[in-house]
């Protein structure tokens, strides 16, 4: 575990010691909603996934007056999807930096209260809670079971574990007098990004396939092994000559080359910025990913993807593109990873990504990339740029 997961773990656990008595001691009243309201603030801090299964909701509200409250590592995807969208960033708690930004947020939002707050947290709590006390506008948000949070909504949307996030982002925008979001709606690639990219690209005419064998900062039970990894490569390189180029974070450089060095592909982790990644997923035949962001990412840009799940269910977080697979064992043990135990884990051995064969996942990765093989590039990449 790396010293961010185990501040991400210890945050965690600051929430529930502070958050679930101060929101017991909050009055019982409940604030009316208005009916169509003009100006929504949206809480979500971590996950540039669970942003990319907002967009879609930010887009079909955008004649209203939208806010964020979000990281300040978002701010670049924020700008570049939704430059309308106006930002609260905070940055992270161990940046000396953060009591500053958090200050200036609540005394924004003091000064200029929202007509309703939606909530798009499933556990936490501090973060409505704060709001709450800076502003007196009525919060919309999930009532998630053994969490506590049910004290700091005005209107409560029941958490279904068996409901994918998208729907449940939505359920809580319908609560909040908000239209649903336009599934047609697709994520932009910044101007100049794919042609950079290009330089970057392994030459050669087969299928691009990225792999992306990490899964961030939070709970490493969700990576399938790196040696399996770089023996699906070798054998997508073999059987259909792709052109693997093999992505991650800054933290998981040394994860990355292993695959790389081991299936013959090209390492892009840490030499792409987030528009460079949207740039290479728009442009790839192919994505064979961990449960994390660029899973969500390639759905909005039209790219099918093999998803590898454990910790996590597919139908709670699995890509919704026509065409992509999610795998998933289905162990008596999984899901360990779950709202209602505040995403944390703590099992140690990960049978659930390992009863995953390499067998399973080449079928899987054959058939995605022989429905895709009629596509033509330019037209998703067309669509991607929008």
């Amino acid at each position: 575990m790396t010293l961010h997961s185990r501040l991400l773990d210890a945050l965690k656990g600051l929430d529930a010691r502070v958050g679930v008595p101060a929101a017991r001691a909050l009055p019982a009243a409940r604030r009316a909603l208005p009916d169509d309201p003009a100006d929504v603030l949206f809480i979500r801090l971590w996950g540039l996934g669970n942003l990319a299964l907002l967009a879609p909701l930010f887009a079909a509200a955008a004649p209203r007056r939208l806010r964020l409250l979000t990281l300040a590592r978002n701010r670049d995807f924020v700008a570049a999807q939704f430059p309308e969208l106006e930002l609260l960033p905070l940055h992270e708690p161990h940046d000396p930096r953060a009591p500053a930004s958090l200050l200036l947020a609540l005394r924004r939002l003091r000064r200029d209260p929202p007509d309703v707050v939606v909530d798009c947290e499933q556990f936490l709590r501090l973060p409505a809670l704060l709001v709450r006390r800076a502003c007196g506008a009525p919060i919309v948000g999930l009532d998630t079971p053994g969490q506590g949070r049910l004290p700091l909504l005005d209107r409560a949307v029941p958490h279904d574990p068996l409901r994918h996030a998208g729907d449940s982002f939505t359920a809580l925008c319908a609560a909040a007098g908000l239209p649903p979001g336009d599934a047609s709606w697709r994520l932009r690639v910044p101007p100049g990004k794919a042609e950079r990219l290009h330089l970057l690209l392994p030459p050669g005419d087969g299928p691009l396939v990225v792999l992306h064998p990490g899964s961030g900062d939070h709970f490493p039970g969700r990576r399938w092994p790196a040696a399996r990894f770089a023996e699906l490569g070798a054998a997508l390189v073999a059987e259909h000559g792709a052109r693997l180029v093999v992505t991650g974070v800054h933290s998981e450089r040394a994860l990355a080359t292993q695959v790389a060095r081991a299936a013959g592909g090209w390492n892009v982790c840490g030499r792409l910025d987030l528009g460079g990644l949207l740039a290479l997923l728009a442009e790839a035949q192919l994505l064979v990913s961990n449960d994390t962001g660029p899973v969500h990412l390639a759905d909005r840009l039209d790219t099918p993807t093999v998803a590898l799940y454990g910790p996590n269910t597919p139908w709670r977080y699995g890509p919704r593109l026509r065409g992509s697979v999610a795998l998933f064992a289905d162990l008596p043990c999984s899901p360990c990873l779950d709202d209602r135990s505040m995403k944390r884990s703590s099992c140690r051995r990960y049978v659930c990504m390992e009863a995953l064969t390499v067998a399973d996942v080449s079928q899987a990765c054959r058939a995605a990339l022989a429905a895709a093989a009629p596509a033509r590039p330019g037209a998703r990449q067309h669509a991607a740029t929008r």
